[in-house]
């Protein structure tokens, strides 16, 4: 699972934090930064620059320590030197810092640094995140109340559904909690934790390339409870969240019996296994070589990666740690930003499902409050409309998109034209991505000139409120190649299911836009059943937008209806693959 060292590496560079300066944090990044080859990634340490060049002395690295800015100026010198990148992030400390021992100065360290790093994923000043190990005691000293990265990395960046990830060459093992007694942890055991770990276990996987992952679910009890003979959790909250997860198009099977189903996985019967609590299944993952592992945090809006072992207070100051979890962990990195950023290979490409949060044409009232479940289901294309909402509400809204990394739309329905340009200006005050819909591209681009805004004003003429697409396939044709030839117009807005002719001519409306016109087409309308994402495949779309379908329950997979917003989302993502398979 680890990458080789020829994956093509990111443009940004990647975030290292020192970890807790008392421990090996700093010895193992000045030890695998002194082994790091040319063409490898950018990186910057993000730590105290005293502490990485005491650390560079111990190991005996001929590394000289560089300093870079606050906004990482002198970062791609220093790497060209071969020297050590290193932004300071918390106060200097002190020369005489004690090695291998509790200390509140090293804690709140270590914690500025993790906040740092993370404020600078958050902004795109990096690609992604490698952390050196903290010490949850110091950290404590220090008054910070996290338990450790994972829970520190979910608040700052303001995700509720996350998970931790133990990797290596041969087990992918995801915690439905982390860091909890063992009483509080068979307590979180619940319907809904359960499914967010299944979808966020299956989500992982993809992101590793994998089409149909196979999802392993754990037993809590001995022999996964036999029936109900060894405790009621399995039978009566582990296997209906399973069930759950099925209906929405995920191969999740289980609970397994804990002492098997790991055994399983590494001889590829599964490829990935959901644990129920931290130590099920950190076990099996480090008692196959605690140099080899990563832990990887899922559900953030940036990658995240980290060693797979502690601070090691035993052995700090003495230049014995071993660097290989760090490589590796920096090599996962790497692999999944690049994984992010590839390039879809040949053949039918996936069409964008962007997800509206809107209802009959209006944005719903609590869009914001849906939003997690959005993310949970691993949508990344959110919508939302013109009509709805107080200027205020939107705005937190497009915030809230954007800070969970997703791309932002905002879709024009306004009739008039001062309404249209009013929306096109708040369009540009919100700062989305995308501008969709739209019948006056005229008065509309001159708003856009300057600005990163992509524009897709809607094709043919559209009336009306709800909107409604009039006219023959040929005048929705000629409309079309009309519109996409306008300077700063970046694609099309096709209102196929809202059509008022013949309903079946819209499979061969979506076919002659789109091959009519060398600019993406999006598709819109009441999309609300696998035939009409089929038709939108073969169609050879760009994308397309579902929006009071899922709100409303409308999809179902293999006659089952996934319950909840998040289940619908995830059904439609899976019907999506299934048309895309079978074009």
């Amino acid at each position: 699972m680890n990458a080789n060292a020829s994956t093509r590496p990111p443009a940004l560079p990647l975030a290292i934090t020192m970890g807790d300066p008392a421990g090996i944090g700093p010895e193992i990044i000045a030890q695998w930064a002194t082994a790091r080859g040319t063409g490898a990634a950018p990186y910057v340490v993000v730590g105290d620059v005293g502490a990485l060049q005491r650390a560079a002395a111990t190991v005996g690295a001929p590394l000289q320590v560089r300093p870079v800015g606050d906004q990482l100026e002198g970062l791609h010198e220093a790497l060209r030197q071969g020297a050590l990148p290193v932004l300071q992030a918390c106060a200097p400390l002190p020369a005489d810092l004690p090695m291998g021992r509790v200390d509140a100065r090293a804690g709140a360290a270590a914690h500025a640094c993790v906040q740092r790093a993370i404020d600078l994923a958050l902004a795109g000043s990096v690609a992604g995140i490698v952390t050196a190990p903290l010490h949850k005691e110091a950290l404590r000293a220090a008054g910070v109340l996290h338990p450790g990265h994972t829970e520190m990395l979910a608040e700052r960046a303001g995700t509720t559904d996350f998970a931790m990830m133990l990797a290596n060459s041969e087990l992918r093992v995801l915690l439905v909690s982390i860091h909890l007694a063992l009483r509080d942890a068979i307590a979180a055991v619940t319907p809904e934790s359960e499914l967010r770990a299944i979808r966020l276990a299956h989500r992982a996987c993809r992101a590793y390339g994998i089409a149909q992952p196979r999802v392993a679910v754990a037993g809590l009890n001995p022999h996964a409870g036999e029936g109900g003979l060894f405790g009621h959790e399995d039978r009566d909250i582990i296997a209906p969240a399973i069930a759950a997860a099925r209906a929405e198009g995920i191969d999740a099977t289980g609970p397994w019996p804990g002492d098997t189903v790991f055994m399983r996985a590494r001889q590829g019967a599964f490829d990935i296994v959901v644990a129920q609590y931290h130590d099920q299944g950190l076990i099996p993952v480090k008692y196959l070589g605690v140099d080899q592992g990563v832990n990887i945090t899922v559900g953030l809006p940036f990658v995240r990666t980290s060693v797979d072992h502690g601070t090691a207070f035993d052995i700090a100051g003495t230049g014995r740690a071993d660097a290989s979890s760090l490589g590796h962990a920096v090599d996962q990195a790497v692999a999944m930003v690049t994984a992010t950023q590839a390039t879809p290979p040949p053949g039918q490409p996936l069409p964008e499902f962007i997800f509206m949060l809107t209802r009959h044409d209006q944005t719903i009232t609590d869009a914001l409050g849906q939003l997690p479940a959005v993310l949970a289901a691993g949508v990344r294309h959110i919508g939302f409309k013109d009509i709805g909402l107080p200027w205020a509400a939107l705005q937190r809204l497009a915030d809230a998109i954007h800070a969970a990394g997703a791309v932002s739309y905002l879709e024009v329905v306004s009739q008039d034209e001062a309404s249209e340009v009013a929306s096109a200006r708040a369009a540009v005050a919100l700062g989305v991505d995308v501008l969709m819909g739209g019948t006056r591209p005229e008065a509309v681009l001159p708003l856009l000139r300057g600005t990163p805004i992509r524009y897709y004003p809607f094709a043919g003429r559209v009336v009306g409120h709800p909107s409604v697409l009039q006219g023959t396939v040929e005048d929705v044709v000629a409309s079309a190649r009309r519109i996409a030839a306008l300077e700063g117009v970046h694609g099309l807005d096709l209102l196929a299911y809202r059509f008022a002719g013949d309903a079946a001519e819209v499979p061969a409306l979506m076919a002659a836009v789109c091959s009519a016109v060398d600019k993406p087409v999006v598709i819109a309308g009441s999309i609300d059943r696998a035939e009409r994402i089929a038709a939108v495949v073969a169609g050879q779309a760009a994308g397309f937008t579902v929006g009071t379908a899922a709100l409303d329950g409308a999809f179902e997979v293999t006659g089952v209806v996934p319950h909840g917003l998040a289940g619908q989302l995830c059904a439609i993502q899976t019907v999506l693959q299934g048309a895309v398979a079978q074009a």
